[in-house]
């Protein structure tokens, strides 16, 4: 069988640093807030370009976090004059649990062909506050986007990205922005366990988010909680960061293949181009397909496990279908009947990626 996420591999290959700098922590006796996290920290932070980064428990933690220092600045905050965000439909449901948990009202938008937010659909601009995009699969959210005038309108918003998929992705924009960022296990820089960061534009955040993480310390201003990431933790993550330049590249390779492979079959389409391939965060690779249930029962005969993200957009699960929408949702809809992800990970071999590729045609075309 081959697996949809190979992590034992990928530990094999750098096991002994591992081992190493978890022994260098726990020898040393500091294993929390010590200089570990503190260089993790900055070395996150010159790979993302920005001189704020804050490492948290989870991506999840890390977008929660991001709704209450938002709420706690809005100085018109009260019960009766709610704070309102748009989130898009096809998105995992930590992103509106974490501003639902935050206080927030939701609004839940249509998304694009690709999968993000589809900004064009929005009928009135004045019903949110605030906009969560996401980078679905790992695909830039911005691109030219705040160059053109009909866009003018989100200078005027809060804007966040639950960044968990795509901050790798290369965005074009300049206004300031918080982005919250995951380290699962799934993802192409991944903890063993959770962990996340928060990346923000000033000082002044930064500190508020170091406070907060820490229950308020040191002068208990906010009611925050615990979210710490561990000195072993972050030790590990600084082994694996000087490989995520390189297992990058890998994943590339696998893309521009499986992009080359399907290009052939109308039958099949791909949710990234190779146009898009440089810029994009490359976290998952999505086709899309009629008949999909059928297909991923097809690959697990031929011994391919395939996930689905996500098979019911948020509107359609009944813990948030109460919550308004701005319009139709067919896209997201349609599309979540149709993605399927790929078996799609550095440690791939050549021929388990041909094979791949074969099955997945040899059954779409069936």
């Amino acid at each position: 069988m081959i697996p949809f996420i190979n992590l034992r591999k990928q530990y094999q290959s750098i096991r002994e640093e591992i081992l190493h700098v978890t022994d260098l922590v726990l020898s040393g006796g500091v294993l929390m807030n010590g200089p570990y996290t503190s260089s993790f920290e900055e070395q996150l932070g010159k790979r993302i370009g920005s001189d704020n980064v804050i490492a948290v428990h989870s991506g999840t933690q890390a977008l929660e976090m991001i709704a209450q220092y938002h709420m706690y600045q809005n100085d018109t905050f009260s019960p009766n004059n709610e704070l309102t965000v748009l989130v898009p439909a096809l998105t995992y449901p930590a992103t509106i649990n974490a501003w639902m948990r935050a206080g927030w009202k939701v609004v839940i938008g249509d998304v694009d062909s690709r999968g993000n937010l589809d900004l064009k659909k929005i009928p009135n601009k004045q019903e949110f506050n605030a906009i969560c995009m996401v980078g679905l699969y790992g695909h830039p959210v911005w691109p030219n986007l705040l160059n053109d005038e009909d866009y003018d309108w989100l200078r005027y918003k809060i804007l966040v990205e639950d960044a968990a998929q795509h901050w790798l992705a290369e965005d074009q924009i300049t206004l300031p922005i918080m982005k919250a960022i995951s380290f699962d296990p799934m993802k192409n820089l991944a903890n063993y366990g959770n962990g996340g960061a928060i990346a923000t534009y000033d000082s002044e955040s930064a500190n508020w988010f170091r406070s907060y993480r820490e229950n308020g310390k040191p002068n208990w201003l906010v009611d925050g909680t615990n979210s710490r990431m561990s000195e072993v933790d972050c030790a590990q993550m600084i082994v694996k960061l000087k490989y995520l330049d390189d297992w990058q590249e890998r994943r590339q390779e696998i893309a521009k293949y499986y992009l080359e492979r399907f290009s052939h079959y109308e039958e099949i389409g791909c949710l990234i181009d190779d146009k898009s391939v440089h810029q994009h965060g490359l976290q998952k690779f999505v086709i899309a397909v009629d008949h999909r249930n059928h297909l991923v029962e097809d690959l697990r005969n031929s011994g391919i496990e395939c996930k689905v993200h996500y098979e019911r957009p948020l509107h359609e699960e009944a813990l948030y279908s109460e919550w308004p929408n701005p319009g139709a949702l067919s896209v997201a809809s349609v599309l979540s009947r149709r993605v399927l992800s790929l078996p799609f990970y550095p440690e791939l071999t050549d021929s388990e990626i041909e094979y791949i590729a074969d099955e997945v045609i040899a059954h779409a075309m069936h």
